[in-house]
């Protein structure tokens, strides 16, 4: 567990979404130090899930989260993004990598993100600050999904199919489209990743129902589950080789039965 959490905290560092702080506190400045660790040894995909706890009061009994504002939501709702998934012929969907971390903060406002780290045990506490949209605030989904927006509707005119599905057909980070032509599904394909590239951001984890739009290109970091496998789509599993919904159920069995 420490060797994955030093990598993910290097890995952090050396992208520049954060920055180590030097210099000493300026007691006429606003700071919020944010707890950031989660361990699930339930998931086999992300066991160790660092997010930061910005709920978390500090020492006058403030949170991070109690200030701030939430923003609202400017996406499409959940039910709509769904039911037009079902209605295309040759459907995709691919997650937005590292959506949030492609976000910059306001530099005013990034002593509100510091966390402390020790690279091990012998090392001193070091101070740093986190430069990009944080996961565990309460305002991230609207920075995020407005900043999406924003890039959507600033270069519709170079890619108008791809702009319009980041505007109706995305779900924070996850894009679920399609069309009912296989060409014009793989020229939507370029064009979001084209478009997306202008905000450096970059899609992974393609699953399609149709193996063109993975296979044709070489360049996609793509799935392509068996028939008895499903990948989970918006909290529901689906089949792309039969383009069908799945439900997973736990049943829990008693021994001793009353009658």
């Amino acid at each position: 567990m420490a060797t994955q959490y030093k990598a993910f905290i290097d890995e952090y560092f050396q992208l520049n979404h954060m920055e180590r702080i030097l210099d000493s506190v300026d007691p006429k400045s606003s700071e919020y130090y944010i707890p950031h660790a989660v361990f699930r040894p339930e998931s086999t995909s992300t066991p160790l899930c660092i997010v930061c706890d910005a709920s978390a009061n500090s020492n006058n009994g403030v949170s991070l989260n109690s200030i701030l504002l939430n923003g609202g939501t400017v996406q499409q709702e959940l039910f709509s993004i769904i039911s037009r998934f079902r209605t295309y012929k040759y459907a995709f969907c691919a997650d937005i990598q590292k959506m949030y971390r492609q976000i910059l903060v306001n530099e005013s406002d990034r002593d509100l993100q510091r966390i402390l780290w020790k690279p091990n045990q012998f090392a001193p506490v070091e101070t740093y600050r986190l430069r990009t949209v944080t996961y565990g605030t309460a305002c991230a989904p609207f920075l995020a999904t407005r900043a999406l927006k924003a890039l959507a509707e600033e270069e519709q005119s170079k890619f108008p199919q791809a702009a319009a599905t980041l505007l109706t057909d995305v779900y924070v980070d996850d894009i679920l489209s399609g069309s009912n032509n296989l060409e014009e599904t793989k020229a939507l394909q370029h064009q979001l990743i084209q478009l997306l590239k202008k905000g450096g951001m970059e899609l992974h984890k393609w699953v399609s129902s149709h193996p063109e739009l993975l296979y044709d290109n070489k360049n996609l970091d793509y799935v392509f589950p068996s028939d008895s496998n499903s990948v989970k789509t918006l909290e529901m599993q689906w089949l792309p080789t039969s383009d069908i919904f799945t439900f997973r159920v736990t049943v829990k069995l008693k021994d001793n039965f009353s009658k």
